[in-house]
């Protein structure tokens, strides 16, 4: 009898310890309150606080707060958002999953433009300091890893794209993604490990 009291005083301890554990895990990694991420966001430059601004009005609030980072994750299109606050130049990151040809590799880095590519997590990432810029340079890479576009030809349309859109113009190249991210279908956000 007193055995089986010890193994089930274990066990209710065991248990206990386990879920104050998730729970701590839970609180810790939370999503940050509005408020948190003002205060957060209230020392960075104007471009990067009203970029995270406008990216909390679209995707909520960041899944972490780092030091001069604010990141989402699985938002919209997009595998990651990262904005940078001390930044002045590039500091809005989308990355989308994306499986890369061996061979669109060296066309992918003579287009340039911001673009980073990660073969080994099937990652394409753009970085500006807007997001209709991202997506006009992940459309231009799709472009050249699917070999429709030259990396020639795919810069010279970013830069005449760029210049329209600075002037008010649109263009469905600016507006959404015109192919579909990668996705693997065992991925879940909460199987990544997160960085602080």
């Amino acid at each position: 009898m007193r055995s089986e009291k010890r193994e089930l005083y274990f066990v209710a301890t065991v248990l206990a310890a386990t879920l104050a554990a998730g729970g701590y895990f839970a609180w810790v990694h939370r999503a940050p309150s509005p408020e948190r991420v003002a205060a957060h966001t209230a020392a960075w430059l104007d471009g990067p606080r009203a970029t995270a601004k406008l990216m909390m009005e679209r995707y909520g609030p960041p899944n972490a707060l780092g030091e001069g980072t604010a990141t989402w994750y699985e938002r919209g299109p997009w595998k990651r958002i990262t904005i940078h606050g001390g930044e002045h130049f590039d500091y809005l990151e989308q990355t989308v999953g994306y499986f890369i040809p061996v061979d669109a590799v060296e066309p992918l880095r003579a287009f340039g433009h911001g673009l980073r590519f990660d073969r080994i997590d099937d990652e394409l990432t753009a970085t500006s300091n807007s997001e209709a810029l991202n997506i006009l340079a992940l459309n231009m890479a799709d472009d050249v890893a699917s070999a429709r576009r030259a990396a020639s030809e795919a810069s010279e349309l970013y830069v005449r794209t760029a210049r329209l859109a600075a002037a008010g113009k649109s263009s469905p190249s600016l507006d959404r993604l015109q192919f579909e991210p990668y996705r693997p279908a065992t991925e879940s956000p909460w199987n990544r490990e997160i960085a602080y």
